[in-house]
C-alpha cells in the first residue's frame, strides 16, 4: 500500500473550494483513490475548509460543545443515514411531509465546517461516520440521545462500493467489487476497519450504560416500518400521535424518498456524482449482497468475520426470506 500527499485537481464543484489537502492512495491492486488523512483513520475526502485538516477536523468533533437537547445519530456509512435522517426530523418537526432542503443542510459532523455546525438553530440533529472513540466527549458527559444504526455488513459493503464507483472525484474508487472486498477485509476503507468499527460501538456502549442510546437495526426497519418509527418516537419522547408516526413510515419508504429526493436534489449535491445525479438512494434491499458476491469471495468474507467478531452479539439478517 502506498500514500503520497497530494492535492485532487479533478474535484466537484461541491468541494473544490472547502477541499483541505488529501493523501492519494494505491492499494495493491493498482487502484487510485483519494482520502483524508485524519491520523486515526481515513476520513471521507469532504469540504471541511481549505483552511484546516482532518486531524485538526476530527480533534473538534471530539471537542465540540454539545447541547442538552442535540440528537445524535452514528452510523457506519450506507446502513440507513439519510432514511433515518428524515424520519427523525420528522418526528422533532412533528410532519408528515417530505423537505427538499432538509439533505442539503443536514447537520454532518464529518463534512461541515465547525463554525457553520456551531451556528445551527436547537435543537439539532446532528449525524457523523466516526468511529465510537471519536464522537463528541461531551454527548457521553451530558447523555444526550444517541441512535446508532446498524445493517449487516454485506449489504453494506455493496451498498458503499455501489456509491463510491458513481461519485465524481475525489470520492470515487475505481477498482472491481471483488477489489474492494479485498481491501476492506486486509487493511480497511473510511473510517477504519468494519469490524474494529463495530466492536468499537459495542464496547463503547457497554461502558455507558446511564447514556440513553437506540440501536436502530436496518433489516428490522425494513420488515416493518412502522413499527420501527413508532420505536423512535418513543425513544426521542418526540410525543408523535400512532396516526403521525404512520404516516412519517409511509411518506420515508424507500418507493417514496427516492424519487422525491432525485427530482429536489440540489445542483451541489447532484455534483457530488459522475452522472451528476443524486446517487444516495439505490436499491434499499435487504440480500442484494447475493447479487455480487462471487461463492469464493463470500466464504472468505465469512472465514474473517467467524474469526474477528466472535465476541460480537448482534445476529444479522442477511436476507428477509
Amino acid at each position: 500500500m502506498s500514500k503520497t500527499n497530494g492535492t485532487v485537481t479533478a474535484v466537484t464543484d461541491i468541494v473544490k473550494t472547502n477541499l483541505p489537502q488529501l493523501s492519494t492512495v494505491t492499494d495493491r491492486f493498482g487502484n487510485t483513490f483519494h482520502v483524508g488523512n485524519a491520523g486515526a483513520y481515513w476520513h471521507l475526502p469532504l469540504p471541511i475548509g481549505s483552511d484546516t485538516d482532518y486531524r485538526t477536523h476530527l480533534r473538534n468533533i471530539r471537542d465540540m460543545e454539545i447541547r442538552p437537547d442535540d440528537v445524535m445519530i452514528c452510523s457506519y456509512p450506507r446502513t440507513g443515514l439519510h432514511w433515518h435522517q428524515e424520519i427523525v426530523a420528522m418526528l422533532m418537526k412533528k410532519t408528515e411531509k417530505l423537505s427538499a432542503e432538509r439533505e442539503n443542510s443536514m447537520h454532518f459532523l464529518d463534512g461541515r465546517p465547525m463554525h457553520i455546525l456551531d451556528s445551527m438553530k436547537s435543537p439539532r440533529l446532528i449525524e457523523t461516520h466516526v468511529p465510537f472513540r471519536y464522537i463528541p466527549k461531551q454527548a457521553l458527559e451530558k447523555k444526550i440521545k444517541i441512535i446508532r444504526l446498524d445493517r449487516n455488513p454485506k449489504d453494506t459493503i455493496v451498498s458503499l462500493y455501489s456509491l463510491v464507483q458513481k461519485n465524481a472525484e475525489p470520492l470515487h474508487y475505481p477498482g472491481t467489487f471483488e477489489q474492494f472486498v479485498r481491501l476492506f477485509l486486509e487493511i480497511g476503507y473510511v473510517y477504519g476497519d468494519l469490524f474494529t468499527y463495530l466492536m468499537d460501538w459495542q464496547d463503547g456502549i457497554d461502558a455507558n450504560p446511564d447514556v440513553p442510546f437506540y440501536t436502530s437495526v436496518y433489516e428490522e426497519m425494513k420488515l416493518d416500518e412502522k413499527a420501527g418509527v413508532k420505536k423512535l418516537n418513543e425513544f426521542l419522547g418526540t410525543g408523535c400521535s400512532e396516526e403521525l408516526c404512520e404516516k412519517i413510515a409511509d411518506a420515508c419508504s424507500f418507493d417514496s424518498m427516492k424519487p422525491f429526493k432525485e427530482t429536489t436534489s440540489s445542483e451541489k449535491l447532484n455534483g457530488l456524482f459522475r452522472n451528476r445525479k443524486n446517487g444516495f438512494y439505490r436499491k434499499g434491499d435487504v440480500g442484494d449482497w447475493t447479487n455480487w458476491f462471487s461463492e469464493t469471495l463470500n466464504e472468505d468474507f465469512d472465514r474473517e468475520y467467524k474469526n474477528r467478531m466472535s465476541g460480537y452479539r448482534t445476529v444479522y439478517k442477511y436476507t428477509l426470506d
